[in-house]
């Protein structure tokens, strides 16, 4: 009875295999080419970040050399060819700063404004926002630099914010503070500077660097910096 049991099982088994068989078959088929195709896309974003640090590296190479047309080239490339990758806006970055250096702040701000807030990390879009509002300063332009930082948008929710800010909660708040509180002072408005040098000392590590350059504008604007505590 056992022999007939279990040949009576095997019957069932491949009864089912002959009317499921080419589903089962298909099915896995079906499998095999997704898993192929995610594995095929992955290889083809890697090729990608890998032909985009590639493309960089020349341009960095052409810009050092003061190859101006070829970096520029490369650049394009850059934009073209790796929209989805970092290295078109740490391109520009770099062609803003040699931009600057030779005087050309307005031709700088335009490519820092190439510079898309899609898909890229919020923190290096606005470190492009940033850089260019302190570029329209220097090139006599206040009033523009706080527009931009107006426009800037929040990379906190809203409700996170301090009710009584006057600048955006951005990734780096003390820099973004600092040069409001430098365009007000260009525009004559004292007290709004030292309100903005206050909110930028708030922000800024005890131990950084260009600490006691904000308090010295902060005293420069009326105001007094508070007491730090002692070690």
């Amino acid at each position: 009875m056992d022999q007939i049991d279990e040949y009576e099982q095997g019957e069932r088994v491949r009864a089912w295999l002959r009317n499921n068989g080419s589903s089962l078959i298909g099915g896995v088929a079906l499998g095999l080419a997704c898993l192929a195709g995610w594995q095929w896309w992955q290889g083809q974003q890697a090729n990608e970040k890998v032909q985009a640090a590639i493309e960089f590296r020349a341009f960095n190479k052409a810009l050092d050399a003061d190859e101006v047309a070829k970096a520029e080239a490369h650049a394009t490339a850059l934009a073209q060819d790796h929209p989805d990758t970092v290295y078109p806006a740490l391109a520009a970055l770099r062609r803003a700063e040699a931009l600057h250096a030779e005087g050309k702040d307005d031709e700088a701000v335009a490519v820092l404004d190439t510079v898309a807030r899609d898909g890229l990390d919020p923190m290096l879009f606005e470190l492009a926002q940033l850089r260019a509002a302190r570029l329209q300063l220097i090139a006599g332009k206040p009033a523009e630099a706080l527009e931009r930082l107006a426009a800037m948008t929040p990379a906190a929710p809203a409700a996170e914010a301090d009710a009584d800010a006057d600048v955006p909660v951005v990734a780096f708040p003390s820099v973004a503070a600092e040069i409001r509180g430098d365009a007000e002072m260009a525009l004559g408005r004292r007290d709004a500077a030292r309100t903005a040098y206050e909110q930028a000392l708030a922000t800024l590590d005890l131990a950084a660097p260009t600490r006691s350059i904000v308090e010295m504008k902060l005293t420069d604007a009326g105001g007094s910096p508070a007491a730090q505590p002692e070690i």
